[in-house]
């Protein structure tokens, strides 16, 4: 689903997901390459009623960002996720820590899962994703910050549910593996 107020775009849009037919959308008249990207009734219904709830839900997603914001900001070894400012507000769908330099994530996530704490990397550093590596030829160490970045991102348990006791729980948990 998207929303926006660019009739254009919308036009592009609606031409794209619909197999590039022409603004008009006659039925044989293909004016760009296009997807079937058409949302069935029933993932409809289910947006619309999404939609209703969406308030609720980012401010839930956001109650759980700042429970973990709390229960990690004694920990200088973390970076957190920066403040939303300038009456930006973002839409948390992930809570991503980054690691102190040198530290080992993968070691890091197998000391988590040792105290009942499931994690994923995340964001892989994307020209090393294998499409850009073989459609581009980009190779390691050509953006190394990005590298160091990506290899130190860490995206803890999160839902709009959690609660305070499970936030602690999770920042113990990576509180305890950092220190040993």
């Amino acid at each position: 689903m998207v929303t926006l107020g660019d009739e254009a775009m919308k036009e592009r849009i609606d031409s794209e997901r619909n197999q590039g037919r022409a603004p008009d959308m006659g039925w044989l008249d293909h004016d760009r390459l296009g997807f079937n990207y058409r949302l069935s009734d029933i993932a409809s219904a289910i947006g619309l009623v999404q939609l209703q709830r969406l308030d609720d839900m980012l401010a839930s997603r956001a109650r759980v960002a700042g429970l973990y914001r709390q229960a990690l900001a004694g920990s200088e070894q973390l970076g957190l996720p920066c403040e939303d400012r300038d009456g930006n507000v973002r839409g948390w769908f992930v809570f991503v820590v980054q690691l102190p330099p040198g530290r080992d994530r993968d070691a890091t996530m197998l000391g988590l899962r040792d105290h009942g704490v499931q994690s994923k990397p995340y964001l892989p550093a994307i020209h090393l994703m294998s499409f850009y590596r073989e459609r581009f030829g980009h190779r390691p160490g050509e953006f190394p910050v990005c590298e160091d970045v990506a290899a130190r991102s860490l995206a803890l348990p999160f839902y709009p549910g959690m609660t305070e006791g499970e936030v602690a729980r999770v920042a113990e948990a990576l509180t305890t593996v950092l220190a040993d």
